[in-house]
């Protein structure tokens, strides 16, 4: 903050000294020089009849004294700065000619026009002086002033300017930390006014690197090397099968074999996480019907539901588009419907519905259940990572307990990951038609 403030004051200060002091010296250089007016011209001919009046009645000439006296006697009376030079001041002068001349000379200064004129018939120069009027009133003056603002805050620019540069620069490493968890060394010079910051952002950037590197080889180890014990405690199940249980033994062994089957479907799922955290997306977006899709999933959905449920469901979809063409990443957004469509099967009664719809700037599809809905309380966090709610179970009029209905919190997690990389948003609203859980996405319509 010191460093700043002093450099951008010391800036100021010598700007507005070099660049007032050149415009006040072009001022000088090319101001117009002041022609006398008809009033002048007037004023030098009454000082002239004034002054050599009496050399014309008594035709003797006056002495220089008396016409000193004399011009000091008019400057009273006309209440002007008047007085008399001998000539001879003006010997080897370039503008003596002039005045023998008869021509009337202007000079400038502080303030005043002195006016210069050769006293007919003498050796004598009529010295006037009048206050010059205000020169901000010229157009050219105000044009100059005009620069001098302009100029000042060219100035500032070019200070401000490696300033919002810098600036520029780590706002865009942040977004890349936020956007792929990968950033990259911020370079900035060690004269600028951010380098501190750039310096302290580097050591955060290469902190949180090392952080993501190991949670990743962490997640990967973890879910590599469990596999090897579940292949053998598979292998030695199935040994057990070939001997002779009872059915208590038998019952248990079937508790062993889910119990091996959850854990392999946690390993595939961490993994499938873990990629998805991994990767730097770049999407692909391109055109196509959402309907061939939906269709798609609907018709697995019917082969699969069967054998995955106690209970017929039935998947539903309506188009409210309009068989619009939909632009996005379609293996992308296959995942995120899927599993859209295998946490709303986990909750639903009987129905479950898709809804196509779109706005002038947004494509937006909603899944909605006949469950018994999410709480308004845990509709945000469910979208994160190994998240599970719990309901209780009814069995007639007794509650049985508090249970979850399976999964493992990733697939929603994946979904907000998923919607990240569409620059769109996944979400659960209010129900509108069967009154259970309603998730949302909605992304806009133009190809990033």
């Amino acid at each position: 903050m010191n460093r700043a403030f002093i450099s951008l004051y010391f800036f100021i200060v010598a700007s507005v000294v070099l660049i007032g002091w050149g415009l006040n010296q072009f001022w000088e250089s090319v101001a117009p020089e002041q022609e006398p007016t008809a009033e002048i011209h007037a004023l030098f001919q009454m000082i002239e009849k004034e002054l050599i009046e009496d050399d014309v009645l008594t035709q003797q000439p006056q002495s220089d004294a008396g016409y000193v006296q004399a011009a000091q006697q008019l400057s009273h009376q006309l209440n002007l700065t008047l007085e008399l030079l001998p000539l001879d001041d003006l010997a080897q002068s370039a503008a003596m000619q002039e005045l023998h001349a008869g021509k009337i000379l202007a000079a400038r200064t502080n303030g005043d026009i002195i006016w210069y004129k050769r006293l007919a018939q003498t050796d004598q120069v009529v010295m006037l002086s009048i206050p010059v009027s205000d020169e901000s009133e010229s157009p050219f003056y105000r044009l100059l002033l005009i620069v001098f603002y302009l100029a000042i805050a060219l100035a500032i620019y070019l200070w401000v300017w490696p300033l919002s540069r810098d600036s520029k620069k780590l706002e865009s490493q942040t977004r890349t930390l936020g956007k792929d968890g990968v950033p990259e060394t911020l370079k900035i010079s060690p004269t600028s006014t951010l380098y501190p910051l750039a310096q302290a952002f580097n050591h955060m950037a290469q902190r949180l690197r090392e952080l993501i590197a190991s949670h990743r080889e962490m997640t990967n180890a973890v879910s590599h090397e469990l596999r090897t014990p579940l292949a053998r405690m598979k292998f030695a199940l199935a040994m057990i099968e070939e001997e002779k249980l009872n059915d208590k033994d038998r019952r248990q062994l079937r508790s062993v074999e889910l119990d091996i089957a959850e854990m392999e479907s946690l390993i595939s799922a961490l993994l499938a996480y873990a990629g998805f955290e991994q990767k730097s997306q770049q999407l692909k977006q391109t055109n196509g019907h959402m309907r061939d899709l939906l269709d798609e999933l609907q018709l697995r959905f019917a082969r699969n539901s069967p054998r995955q449920h106690q209970h017929h469901l039935q998947l539903e979809i309506c188009d409210n588009s309009d068989n619009a063409e939909f632009v996005c990443e379609w293996k992308l957004i296959e995942t995120v419907l899927q599993n859209f469509i295998n946490n709303a099967a986990r909750y639903a009664k009987s129905r479950i519905r898709i809804e196509l719809m779109q706005t002038p700037s947004e494509y937006i599809i909603a899944v909605e259940d006949d469950g018994p809905g999410i709480p308004v309380n845990e509709r945000e966090r469910v979208f994160d990572s190994f998240v599970r709610l719990y309901y209780a179970e009814q069995d007639g009029d007794q509650t049985s307990g508090n249970s979850s209905t399976g999964g493992f919190g990733l697939g929603l997690a994946i979904v907000k990951r998923i919607m990240q990389w569409h620059h769109g948003n996944a979400q659960f609203v209010e129900p509108e038609i069967l009154g259970g859980a309603r998730a949302q996405i909605r992304w806009p319509k133009t190809l990033t």
